[in-house]
């Protein structure tokens, strides 16, 4: 079997105990009102139903709780939190980022953040900095 097939199981079997638990608490609901019904209050304002059993409040939570384990054991594999493991994955070839081809940039070098300092429309002050360096060296030989 896959690795899908088994929480595919126990989310089909957990909905069918939730289905249950949803009707076993309808039907609790129709003979309480049905009871109360026949036998009228002293005060002549109708009550509510009781509170649910305990078996049906408790096959409710576990079937609740047995659906939220096949829901997260039957999903994708999460990527890495860490920025350092995913940049290894991407620059290793294994992961293609949105716009990013892994295999190429892998090639040429390009790491994550290559594209941070290629930017054609951003200032670049240390190169500048040292042209005016250069600038005031020349006027002072002057």
């Amino acid at each position: 079997m896959s690795r899908s097939a088994p929480s595919k199981m126990l989310i089909a079997f957990s909905s069918l105990l939730l289905a249950h638990a949803c009707y076993s608490a309808h039907e609790h609901s129709l003979l309480s009102t049905v009871s109360q019904a026949a036998t009228p209050s002293s005060a002549g304002i109708p009550t509510t139903g009781s509170s649910l059993p305990l078996d049906i409040t408790l096959e409710t939570l576990i079937s609740v709780a047995l659906l939220l384990v096949g829901i997260v054991s039957s999903g994708c594999e999460l990527k890495p939190i860490s920025l350092r493991k995913w940049a290894g994955l991407l620059e290793s070839g294994r992961v293609a980022a949105e716009g990013v081809d892994a295999n190429s940039a892998k090639g040429k070098g390009k790491g994550l953040f290559d594209g941070l300092e290629e930017r054609p429309g951003f200032l670049d002050v240390r190169k500048q900095r040292k042209e005016f360096a250069d600038w005031v060296k020349e006027q002072g030989d002057s």
